[in-house]
């Protein structure tokens, strides 16, 4: 009885359930360093990491064994073809290295603070993110060029081209929406990540010059190729709402992931770029050098901060321009009705649904950003209305986080259990049947997606 419970739950797993880390985690890291400190918020901050770390850790222990059944039942070429070739679910797999970021930049945060009361678990610690990073790197890399490739190389759906006359025209009506950014984001995040740590005290204790160099130009290199991308997905993305409007009342939320790219890019280059001033500072030294030579190493630095300054602030433009969009088109479907065709319920643009989720990770990525603005450059002029923006988006990513988490919960919990009975992995009286295969059964394969979809934002 156990293992058919087992096979249940596994039949459940679809890449978007690494978005729950993605929003949790972001959250325990707007709590750790809010705009406005406190102690409670800090004890906040490591209850949600727990609740980060166990459900990174449960939904990919889920994964695994999906992946073992799934071959079990049918092959790794078919496993290939739907999770990877098939755009419902490929674009999805971003959210797994920007969840997995979400915990490297806690672990690293926390290395920080306890650099001087226990240096060398903190270096330990240290040593443990950098290589976490890493991994994360390759893994954004392989998404967001493997996924791009898959995409390009040509066209895949089960459902064929259905009432189009072609695929060109099926995929500019249907696939050309905002989760084609989900696969390349991650680069953004990951490279605003070693941002965090990579000119911290403790880093130089455990690296050398060397690492610190290769590091902050790879960061460079990362974000440079991620925002250019990003910019050309959110080009085609415009044209797409021009031609189809708005997306309908069950994916309007997807509109918030605009707002991605603009916060965590605005935050990855205000880090970068000071990164590089406080690079200058440690190794280029203005004792006993020429006048050239003193001029250039203030001057260079500088130029590089002005730059991260100004395009954060230009990032942080078109971010404040889509929450304003996503917003209004939230409220334009506000009176609008649809019936739900299993059910018969009648679904308004508040009921809860997963596309709930798209809304938390770039609501904290803006907080981040306006905050990081604060920070830097609150010194040299007042900035105090960045640190109040980032207060609001960072109270909002929170709060929404935890709606989605229990909403997510109770409905993940009662609609599992409705999927096992109605798949016949248990028997009205409580004693075992014989199941079969729920990747060979059609029909069990379609109830547990109606139970849980989590393809209806692809």
């Amino acid at each position: 009885m156990v293992a058919n419970w087992v096979l249940a739950l596994t039949r459940q797993f679809d890449p978007f359930m690494f978005v729950m880390v993605m929003g949790v985690g972001i959250s325990s890291n707007i709590l750790y360093s809010f705009p406005y400190p406190a102690r409670w918020l800090r004890i906040c901050s490591y209850i949600m990491f727990a609740i980060t770390c166990l459900i990174f850790i449960a939904v990919q222990a889920l994964q695994i064994l999906h992946l073992i059944v799934y071959i079990k039942e049918k092959s790794f070429r078919e496993y290939f073809n739907d999770f990877f070739r098939n755009m419902k679910h490929s674009l999805f797999w971003g959210t797994y290295p920007m969840g997995l970021v979400t915990i490297i930049n806690f672990l690293g945060a926390l290395s920080k603070a306890n650099t001087t009361k226990s240096p060398t678990n903190s270096r330990n610690l240290m040593i443990f993110v950098y290589v976490l990073w890493w991994y994360d790197l390759a893994v954004c890399l392989v998404i967001a060029w493997g996924i791009s490739f898959l995409i390009w190389h040509d066209y895949y759906s089960l459902e064929g081209i259905g009432n189009h006359p072609s695929y060109n025209i099926k995929m500019a009506s249907e696939n050309m929406k905002s989760v084609l950014l989900l696969d390349i984001i991650p680069l953004v995040v990951v490279a605003s990540s070693c941002g965090t740590f990579t000119m911290s005290e403790i880093f130089f204790h455990a690296f050398n010059r060397n690492i610190q160099l290769i590091t902050l130009v790879i960061c460079a290199l990362t974000w440079l190729h991620a925002i250019i991308f990003v910019f050309i997905l959110i080009a085609i993305y415009f044209w797409s709402l021009y031609i189809n409007k708005i997306p309908p009342m069950t994916q309007v939320f997807t509109l918030f992931l605009l707002l991605g790219p603009m916060g965590q890019g605005s935050f990855g280059v205000l880090l970068l770029t000071d990164n590089i001033k406080k690079y200058a500072g440690k190794y280029y030294p203005t004792d006993n050098i020429t006048r050239e030579q003193e001029i250039l190493t203030i001057a260079v630095p500088w130029c590089f901060k002005i730059l991260g300054m100004v395009s954060a602030m230009a990032l942080l433009a078109m971010g404040y321009f889509f929450t304003v969009i996503s917003v209004v088109s939230i409220l334009s479907y506000y009176n609008k009705k649809e019936i739900e065709n299993e059910t018969g319920k009648v679904k308004r643009v508040y009921t809860f649904h997963k596309g709930f989720w798209g809304m938390t990770f770039p609501m904290g990525t803006m907080s981040l950003g306006n905050e990081e603005l604060y920070v830097q450059y609150n010194q040299y002029v007042p900035l105090y209305a960045f640190r109040v923006l980032g207060t609001i988006y960072g109270g909002v990513c929170v709060c929404w986080s935890i709606l989605c988490l229990l909403c997510t919960l109770h409905e993940y919990s009662k609609k599992m259990l409705h999927a096992a009975r109605k798949s016949s992995l248990f028997s009205e009286s409580g004693t075992e049947k014989t199941t079969v295969s729920p990747y060979n059964s059609i029909e069990s394969v379609e109830e547990s997606n109606s139970a849980l979809d989590f393809t209806r934002l692809a």
